[in-house]
């Protein structure tokens, strides 16, 4: 047959073979059929093709600053919103904050115009020739043209500058700095500089810094942001302790961060802390100043103490957005707050950890407290095997399981529980003792005269 002297494969072989000439003149009548409908779509197969080849490769481990995932921003959009001041492209030329815009230029100018600065073109040619790089650290295309992306960069970049230094050195400060240095502002600038959303790379500020004091040795940048947050420094981290920073919101987690390795273990969640206590586990105002630093040994739970404020919340939700997007598996600031909130059911349960210095609270009442804590979590996600606290809510579980902790305990807080108490407690055992002689002394002298 004709078809028998095409090369195929040996299944298309066989079925090519096995077709009669009468076979093969229908496909090759219906060939002629779909020809030009196939035709038709070229246009269409070329369009999309195109639009492959414009699609950029999807380069994860570059990013580093990211839009907060909706179903966490719904919960709370407010704690990711900058309130008088933005940074970088997510909220660039937002309306609210003209006033603010007016400041930064200001300190815009006061870097590129110091004397024995570098001339503003070095700037330029230093975030031009690091812009790729600088659009990479963002989880998403940003629609700004070179220019505007290079000069928003460098104001924004040069006003951090600027502020930084002004904290630190009396020298660099102004009657702006006066302005802005007011404690509510200075407040709320502080706080925007921690969202997520509203972050330079760190390798930008650095840049900008080191062509900016080319005559001036000021302290290394990272210095003076950790002067500048000092606030959040309880540990008393040093430079040394930084391997890399990728921006503001990540220096921040890595100040909160422990020492002490994470143990990968099954998840185990534990019981609030009034049926903790009740089962015979006491409380008590932790020394470290490392958030994450509880323990427990002989029946003692031992928590460093948080102070909540207005503004915890949003510090906290953006650390939290952070290594939901960033660090899932060195989740340490979601465990955290997991565990206080297995801890927290109530307002009484706020309240006993407040009774022992555990929560310093500037919110308002304990139903503030325990709702903070109630709803913090939510949409937030915990990879098994893979809680910091783990191994602490074992032996939590464990202690509560022993039945002579919790007799001891419902002893203790039913008849020990105040100086008055253990008093008469005292008073009507010895009175039972009394009593019980009394009582033998009868029925012994009884016997005896009978």
């Amino acid at each position: 047959m004709m078809m028998n002297s095409f090369k195929t494969s040996k299944g298309g072989e066989e079925y090519i073979s096995s077709l009669t000439n009468d076979e093969m003149g229908a496909q090759e009548e219906c060939n002629t059929i779909i020809a030009p409908l196939m035709n038709k779509y070229d246009s269409l197969v070329t369009s999309v093709d195109r639009m492959l080849d414009e699609i950029e490769p999807f380069e994860t481990s570059e990013y580093c600053i990211y839009r907060v995932p909706e179903r966490i921003r719904k919960i709370n959009e407010e704690a990711y919103n900058p309130s008088v001041i933005s940074i970088g492209p997510f909220h660039h030329g937002d309306e609210r904050f003209r006033s603010m815009d007016v400041f930064k230029k200001r300190y815009f100018k006061k870097v590129v115009r110091r004397d024995g600065g570098v001339h503003l073109k070095n700037y330029i040619e230093f975030l031009k020739y690091c812009e790729a790089s600088i659009r990479q650290c963002y989880s998403e295309i940003i629609e700004m043209d070179s220019d505007e992306f290079v000069t928003m960069m460098l104001v924004d970049g040069c006003f951090i500058i600027e502020l930084l230094l002004r904290t630190y050195y009396t020298d660099f400060r102004d009657a702006n700095h006066s302005i802005l240095s007011a404690i509510s502002l200075s407040n709320d600038i502080r706080r925007d500089l921690l969202l997520l959303e509203n972050q330079i790379p760190f390798f930008v500020l650095e840049g900008i810094f080191n062509l900016a004091m080319t005559t001036f040795e000021p302290l290394p940048l990272l210095d003076l942001t950790l002067y500048f947050f000092e606030d959040y420094n309880g540990q008393k981290k040093t430079p040394a302790d930084f391997i890399s920073i990728k921006h503001f919101t990540d220096l921040i987690l890595i100040l909160h961060r422990p020492t002490s390795q994470r143990q990968v273990k099954e998840f185990k969640n534990t019981s609030s802390a009034i049926e903790l206590n009740e089962a015979g586990v006491k409380f008590t105002m932790g020394s470290s100043n490392c958030l994450l630093d509880i323990k427990f040994s002989d029946g003692v739970l031992e928590i460093p103490c948080i102070t909540l404020y207005d503004n915890t919340e949003s510090l906290i939700r953006n650390l939290m957005a952070l290594e939901l997007c960033h660090y899932p598996s060195d989740s340490y600031m979601i465990d955290y707050f997991f565990f206080m909130d297995f801890l927290i059911n109530t307002p009484k349960d706020v309240d006993l950890l407040i009774q022992n210095g555990i929560i310093e609270n500037w919110l308002g009442d304990s139903k503030q407290v325990t709702d903070l804590f109630n709803n913090i979590n939510k949409n937030c996600v915990i990879i098994d095997g893979n809680f910091y606290f783990s191994a602490l809510s074992e032996e939590l579980n464990a202690y509560c399981k022993v039945p002579r902790h919790k007799w001891k305990a419902t002893l203790k807080h039913n008849y020990f529980n105040s100086p008055w108490r253990t008093a008469s407690t005292f008073a009507a055992i010895v009175l039972l003792v009394l009593t019980f002689i009394q009582t033998v002394c009868s029925i012994l002298g009884a016997a005896k005269g009978n």
